[in-house]
């Protein structure tokens, strides 16, 4: 009994741990994604300054506070939108979409699939730059601030444009993430344990409705509450729809038990 529990304590804690430096992973590359596009297109001096946004816990945790800092208003001032819109898409279109597409094809490669920790990482890293999708399009998309702000004012389109132009690719990345990649996850990480697979559903449900689905509620707007607050309803929808032990669910699991993924 105590073994067990230790070795379930032991799975949360490198699960964690996994989770932070995904998030990480895929927190600094957007926003110098963001800085470098700036300075290609001359806005900023010095593309690997950006704000860490302090040593506090919570910011040392989430990475709440920090920012590219970019100076989007000298790009509207000089009616340069365009280069505003492109250093506004560059962090969740290009370093978050790249790296989820690299994320993909790391989660099927052999030597990845063989160590269970290493597929673990990979795992939580591609649901980071999924969740960065998500925060982003529907939670803010029609704030006036913040990236897809610069988008759409950058190039003159209506917030219901781009939920229908950004929003279709990140259903599809949220459905295969959902229906695909955690059933995959579950079957290498956890193909014998119960409690493994309740937490790892627990905690994607969690992190991507909960916290990633608040951020409609710091400052972008009425819309963006309203679907903050939608995206917490969702959360005992996903767990009940998600839960390791229905169907759909075993029946991927166990097709993914196979590290080399010939039954995948």
């Amino acid at each position: 009994m105590v073994s067990r529990l230790a070795m379930h304590t032991g799975f949360v804690v490198v699960c964690l741990i996994c989770v932070l430096l995904a998030h990480y992973a895929a927190v600094l590359p957007h926003e110098y994604a963001h800085s470098f596009m700036a300075f290609a297109l001359g806005y900023k001096s010095d593309p690997l300054v950006i704000h860490f946004g302090g040593l506090s816990a919570g910011n040392l945790l989430s990475l709440i506070n920090i920012n590219e800092q970019v100076d989007y208003a000298a790009m509207f001032a000089r009616g340069d939108g365009p280069a505003a819109a492109l250093t506004g898409f560059a962090g969740p279109g290009l370093a978050n979409g790249t790296m989820y597409l690299v994320s993909l094809f790391l989660l099927r490669w052999p030597s990845v699939r063989r160590n269970v920790w290493l597929f673990m990482l990979v795992f939580w890293f591609n649901f980071m730059n999924v969740a960065n999708f998500y925060d982003y399009v529907p939670i803010r998309t029609f704030a006036s601030h913040g990236d897809i702000g610069h988008i759409t004012q950058g190039l003159g389109l209506s917030s219901w444009v781009a939920l229908v132009v950004l929003g279709v690719p990140t259903a599809v990345a949220m459905w295969f993430l959902f229906t695909r990649t955690l059933p995959q996850a579950l079957g290498r990480i956890a193909p014998d344990s119960p409690f493994r697979r309740g937490f790892i559903v627990t905690l994607s449900v969690v992190i991507m409705f909960g916290y990633f689905g608040l951020a409609g509620f710091v400052g972008y707007g009425e819309p963006s509450h309203t679907l903050s607050a939608l995206s917490l309803c969702l959360i005992p929808i996903m767990l009940i729809l998600c839960w390791p032990s229905r169907r759909w669910m075993l029946a991927r699991v166990e097709a993914a038990r196979d590290p080399m993924g010939l039954k995948a």
